[in-house]
């Protein structure tokens, strides 16, 4: 009996921690302590490409509805949350969802900073379905080269190798030993692909589902100029576009660029950047900066707040 009411009130208070890219999210369920309950796994939830509508159905046939009564505090990090506007869509759609919590909603790139920072000022750079970098010294974020989405910007992003990849093919200029390859493992039917592309509200999730091509063969000649291509535009646009770069270490975070880590580090040898962590995933990172061993729970809370 003592046990069972432990675990009551263990799991009382619970707060939820989520990162979210455009093609999924990670939600780091946890106890008022920071212990890690349950790791539960969404689509991803971008304002520019999802209606309240959509996240509420997604969510209502998630796990979270098991714990929606019990979670007192949900910190929703996710891409296309730039602007009070886009925020709104989904902080009113957690709120009607998560009735008894606090919600709180911030741009991914708050929780790329606040994930790799180990208390130096750094270059935190987010390469997945899409792309963005910013300057964070532990209190101030700055993107001198905002990320402009994936119909003219998110270079070396997912879905910016798949438009490459589709390109290439189409025109007849990928080789045919890569041709074979691509035609029996991604769709390669011009008119499905167009369907999926101009009638999808999701065009660049879509997109990026052709960046495994890339990863499958990436030390083929042909791929490994395309990812460096890719990775230095990527660096000169929003790497060099801050003063002293090459005094930063430059982290990463993004499953592009973990699959892609070797290229990374190739380039930044060759230039002399200085790169630091890689990581596919925050979530871990971010439980620890909201339940931290180095600091109050409190100051992290104004932070965000702020």
């Amino acid at each position: 009996m003592y046990i069972l009411h432990y675990l009551c009130e263990k799991f009382k208070k619970m707060i939820l921690i989520a990162d979210s890219g455009s093609t999924k999210c990670s939600w780091a369920l946890c106890d008022q302590h920071g212990i890690l309950i349950k790791e539960i796994r969404t689509i991803g939830f971008n304002p520019y490409f999802i209606d309240k509508k959509n996240i509420l159905k997604e969510l209502e046939q998630s796990n979270l509805i098991k714990y929606i009564k019990d979670i007192k505090e949900v910190f929703f990090y996710g891409a296309g949350c730039s602007s009070k506007e886009k925020n709104n869509i989904i902080e009113e759609s957690l709120q009607s969802f998560f009735i008894n919590s606090k919600i709180c909603v911030k741009h991914d790139i708050d929780a790329a900073c606040y994930a790799m920072y180990k208390g130096n000022p750094n270059i935190t750079c987010i390469l997945g379905t899409g792309s963005n970098s910013c300057f964070y010294d532990g209190k101030n974020i700055i993107e001198n080269a905002p990320s402009l989405g994936f119909l003219i910007g998110d270079e070396a992003s997912g879905n910016y190798f798949g438009k490459k990849i589709l390109n290439l093919y189409f025109n007849n200029i990928m080789p045919k030993d890569l041709k074979i390859k691509f035609e029996s493992g991604f769709e390669s039917d011009l008119s499905i692909i167009k369907e999926n592309i101009y009638n999808n509200n999701r065009s660049n999730v879509y997109l990026s589902k052709y960046f495994p091509f890339i990863t499958e063969n990436k030390n083929h000649p042909f791929i490994q100029e395309i990812i460096y291509q890719a990775l230095n535009s990527f660096f000169n646009l929003h790497v060099c576009c801050y003063d002293n770069y090459k005094d930063l270490e430059i982290n990463f975070i993004g499953s592009v660029a973990y699959f892609l880590s070797d290229e990374i580090k190739i380039i930044s040898k060759k230039n002399n950047y200085k790169i630091g962590a890689i990581e596919k995933n925050p979530i871990n990172n971010l439980i620890d900066f909201h339940f931290n061993k180095t600091k109050n729970f409190k100051e992290n809370i104004s932070v965000l707040n702020s």
